[in-house]
């Protein structure tokens, strides 16, 4: 029947869970609302302010999904962050609020007490879009079928988009790291390759340089073997001259 239609709970579907929440006062809530997952957050607050914010869908979507990846404890389980990895969310979209300003703000609206270590996306959403808080948690949920099928269709759409860019991305960066490599490997076989020529230049030139003072040295052992010659010769015939003379007297 139509009650049961707008609180099925199966995944594939927007059709909320629960119609209303159970708290005795708004801010309690809210605190429930905090408690649901990430997903369940932002689709309570699309079916509050689809009127305003449907336009918004796909960017929520994108909200949502980097809220799981850095909940790294629970991921999609999970219903709020801690500070760091909050602070890690705002920058990623270039947001420049700090999470103490958030939490001033949110404080200053009566949604939020003194004590909030975590954040929950459904206090980055109120932020963001300055959106009644009290409206929130009072909305009704799953009267919207239509528009919130077509949201679970973006939803899909979006989240298999960012699988295929982000297995695209890992590849690109896995064949960027081995061109890099690659690249590193050849430059390095290049460099051997100029050392290797270099040896053997400075090696050629080495024995051009030992064969030039080898033909010194010898050059000076055959002058001072013919000035040793010489003089012997020029003794001998000093002596047989002289001996000549002695005969003759």
């Amino acid at each position: 029947d139509h009650h049961q239609d707008k609180t099925t709970t199966t995944p594939s579907s927007l059709s909320f869970f629960k119609m209303a929440l159970s708290g005795a006062t708004d801010f309690d809530k809210l605190k429930e609302l905090c408690t649901l997952n990430h997903k369940e957050q932002v689709i309570w607050f699309l079916n509050a302010f689809w009127h305003k914010h449907a336009d918004e869908a796909e960017l929520l979507w994108k909200y949502q999904h980097k809220f799981a990846e850095l909940d790294l404890q629970n991921h999609e389980a999970g219903h709020d962050l801690d500070e760091l990895n909050a602070h890690r969310f705002l920058e990623f979209f270039n947001e420049t609020m700090t999470v103490r300003q958030m939490r001033d703000t949110l404080r200053a609206t009566g949604a939020i007490g003194d004590k909030f270590k975590n954040v929950p996306i459904t206090h980055y959403l109120i932020y963001r879009y300055s959106a009644d808080w009290k409206y929130l948690v009072n909305a009704s949920q799953g009267d919207n079928k239509a528009e919130i099928e077509q949201a679970q269709r973006m939803l899909e759409a979006v989240q298999a988009a960012y699988k295929e860019s982000e297995a695209k991305a890992q590849a690109a960066a896995a064949a960027l790291r081995e061109a890099q490599a690659r690249e590193a490997e050849a430059k390095a076989r290049e460099a051997a390759a100029v050392a290797a020529v270099a040896e053997a230049k400075l090696r050629e030139e080495e024995s051009h340089a030992a064969k030039a003072e080898l033909e010194v040295a010898l050059a000076e052992v055959q002058k001072q073997e013919d000035a040793y010659n010489n003089k012997k010769a020029d003794l001998e015939r000093k002596s047989e001259e002289g001996g000549v003379v002695s005969r003759n007297k």
